[in-house]
C-alpha cells in the first residue's frame, strides 16, 4: 500500500507528492474492556484516515491525537482523558501548523464520541480564524450500520462487536480475542444525550457482543466507509472545499 503517514515520510518523498489535503486521526486512550487495548480508538480513526486517503490522492495523514475527551470513562482504570478546550486547542494549533504549509483542506477523523462535538467547534475556529477549509467525519457505527444493513450487524456499543471487528481487521495482533464476550448491547435510542459517567450506564465499561466480531466484518467496515466518504470528499474538491447549492439542494 501507499504509504500517506507523515511520520512514515521523508520531507523529499513530501515534496514529490503534491499534497494539498491533509487528515487528522483523533482517538482516545480509554478503557475497552479485557480484550482490546487502550488505544482502540486511536487504530480505529487512523485506520479510516488511511483508507480515505490512499483512495483520495493527494492527501497527507498526521500523526493521530491519542487523547480525547474521556471523561466519562475515567471510572475505569488507566483511562487518560484532557479537556474538550484543550482537545480543541491542539487541533487548532495542528491545523494551523499545516495552513502554513500550504494545506487549505483538513479533514478531521474522529472515531470516540466524546471528540466530535469538539472537533466540529474546532473545524469552526479554523474556518473563521485562517479560512481553512475543514470537514468533520464522526460517528462510522451508524454510517457502518446504514451502509451494510442486511449484511452484518452493526452495534453501537463501546468495545462490542463492530469496535472488535474493526480493530481485528486494523491490529489483529493487539487483540485479546479470548477474552471478547458476549453482553448486552447497549440502548441507543433515546430523544435526548445524558451527559455523565459510563459506569452509570454500563458498569463493565463495555456491551455489546464482541465475541461475535470478525477481521471480516472489520475489513467490510472500513470498506463500506471508505464507499460513503471518498466520493463525497472528491466533491468537495470539485467545488473547491466550499459549500453552496450543490451541497444544500437549495438554488
Amino acid at each position: 500500500m501507499d504509504e500517506v503517514r507523515l511520520d512514515r515520510l521523508t520531507a523529499q518523498t513530501v515534496g514529490e507528492g503534491d499534497y494539498d489535503k491533509a487528515i487528522l486521526p483523533l482517538g482516545a486512550t480509554e478503557f475497552h474492556g479485557p480484550h482490546l487495548p487502550y488505544g482502540s480508538d486511536t487504530i480505529a480513526a487512523d485506520v479510516l484516515g488511511c483508507a480515505f486517503a490512499r483512495a483520495l490522492g493527494r492527501t497527507l495523514v498526521v500523526p493521530p491525537l491519542q487523547f480525547g475527551v474521556s471523561h466519562h470513562h475515567l471510572a475505569f482504570a488507566w483511562t487518560v482523558s484532557i479537556r474538550p478546550e484543550t482537545l480543541s486547542r491542539v487541533i487548532c494549533d495542528v491545523g494551523e501548523s499545516l495552513f502554513r504549509h500550504g494545506i487549505g483542506k483538513l479533514l478531521l477523523v474522529s472515531a470516540h464520541d466524546g471528540n466530535a462535538p469538539v472537533a466540529n467547534t474546532a473545524a469552526r475556529q479554523l474556518s473563521q480564524d485562517h479560512g481553512l477549509s475543514v470537514a468533520v467525519f464522526a460517528g462510522w457505527q451508524r454510517k457502518a450500520r446504514e451502509a451494510l444493513a442486511g449484511r452484518y450487524i452493526i452495534d453501537l456499543d463501546h468495545a462490542g462487536r463492530s469496535e472488535t471487528s474493526l480493530v481485528l481487521y486494523a491490529a489483529p495482533d493487539v487483540v485479546r480475542f479470548d477474552l471478547a464476550s458476549s453482553q448486552p448491547n447497549e440502548r441507543t435510542d433515546h430523544p435526548v444525550d445524558l451527559v455523565g459517567s459510563y459506569a452509570d450506564i454500563a458498569p463493565r465499561g463495555y456491551a455489546g457482543d464482541a465475541a461475535a466480531a470478525t477481521c471480516a466484518e472489520g475489513k467490510a467496515i472500513v470498506e463500506s466507509l471508505v464507499a460513503i466518504v471518498v466520493p463525497h470528499l472528491r466533491l468537495l474538491d470539485a467545488h473547491g472545499w466550499k459549500g453552496g447549492p450543490w451541497l444544500s439542494g437549495i438554488s
